[in-house]
């Protein structure tokens, strides 16, 4: 799994939403053990956000000046909120109760990437699929059936296409260009087991 780290996703904050980012911050970093000595001080957080604060109020009675000196100050508290973050996730290194504990967010983990259960692809040759399936416990074998057409309601029509030991198969001779629908059931000691849920390919 990748190791956890601060994200910076109060850059694209609104400006509301970075003076209270900035005041989460600055009170959790107050009296942190683990931030004794921050890159940037505390006061100077603080500071910088209740500078924002103020000109954004300013701003909202309209002008050039006022609201050229409001992103001024917002600049000034990205700068430091960034260089800020970069030092919350040098010192937490990964953990991720002490990135939040000092105000910051996670950066999402990626998903795991997870297989289906029954997957079809195509073949390197022409007319051809690979079938895999995960494997079924006290499965002696597997029954790999087609069906060539449209949507299978017909059920005499599936055709065996192989069986085998394995959880995967590739059928061959197949018809380019033709829309087949793949399934498999796993044969027990108990008989076969009920087909999975039928997967389309079109076939090249």
């Amino acid at each position: 799994m990748r190791k956890n780290h601060v994200v910076l996703d109060f850059m694209s904050f609104p400006i509301e939403g970075k003076i209270e980012m900035g005041r989460s911050v600055e009170v959790k970093l107050r009296g942190n053990a683990l931030f004794a000595n921050p890159d940037v001080p505390v006061d100077d957080i603080k500071a910088a956000t209740d500078l924002l604060e103020s000109r954004n109020v300013a701003a909202m009675t309209g002008g050039k000046e006022s609201t050229a000196l409001m992103h001024q100050a917002e600049e000034d508290w990205n700068k430091k909120m960034r260089l800020e973050a970069l030092c919350v996730d040098r010192i937490a290194d990964g953990d991720s109760a002490v990135i939040l504990g000092a105000g910051f967010n996670l950066a999402k983990q990626p998903l795991p990437a997870t297989r289906p259960e029954f997957s079809v692809e195509l073949g390197e040759k022409s007319g051809s699929v690979v079938l895999r399936h995960k494997r079924i416990d006290g499965a002696r074998s597997y029954l790999w059936q087609y069906y060539e057409g449209e949507s299978p309601t017909d059920n005499t029509a599936w055709v065996i296409g192989e069986v085998t030991p394995q959880a995967s198969v590739e059928l061959s001779g197949l018809t380019p260009m033709t829309k087949y629908w793949f399934r498999v059931a796993a044969v027990t000691i108990n008989g076969t087991g009920e087909y999975c849920v039928p997967v389309m390919q079109v076939v090249i």
